[in-house]
């Protein structure tokens, strides 16, 4: 994460990173815990969710933009879209880890951490309150906004 300096209003932003290296920031989390996913899963769990958030509210990069924007790896998410976006993210990454362990129970592996229904319940719920989040922007002060002329 970078926190820039002040730019007058009263509200330094915070960038929290691309997609890619925050991709990369919880890959490295997950196999601390003993998931199995791949970089590439977790990469395109952070896309979706990504999507999803922009289903609800306007992007940082968005703003002021005059081309159309993509949202892939390379996109840079503030610390507060990264907050909203990052429990459902995680309980996506969730899912995909319980449907690997459940389908290697069907191998005659031994099960562990979450089953698809637990996780796919949680998912639903992060989900559900994403909309509610996303409703919320960053703070700003009715004295500086009009300072902005």
């Amino acid at each position: 994460m970078q926190l820039l300096p002040d730019d007058g209003t009263q509200n330094p932003k915070v960038i929290a990173g691309s997609i890619a290296e925050l991709a990369k920031l919880y890959f490295q989390k997950l196999q601390i815990k003993g998931y199995s996913l791949l970089l590439e899963d977790v990469t395109a769990a952070l896309v979706e969710e990504t999507k999803r958030y922009a289903g609800n509210a306007t992007l940082t990069c968005q703003r002021g933009s005059t081309s159309i924007i993509t949202i892939s790896p390379d996109l840079i998410l503030e610390g507060f879209e990264w907050v909203i976006i990052e429990p459902c993210f995680s309980t996506n990454c969730d899912v995909i880890q319980a449907q690997l362990v459940e389908a290697s129970r069907s191998m005659g592996g031994d099960g562990f951490g979450m089953t698809v229904s637990e996780a796919e319940q949680n998912h639903k719920d992060a989900k559900e309150q994403m909309p509610k989040l996303a409703f919320v922007s960053p703070p700003f002060s009715f004295k500086t906004m009009g300072e902005r002329d």
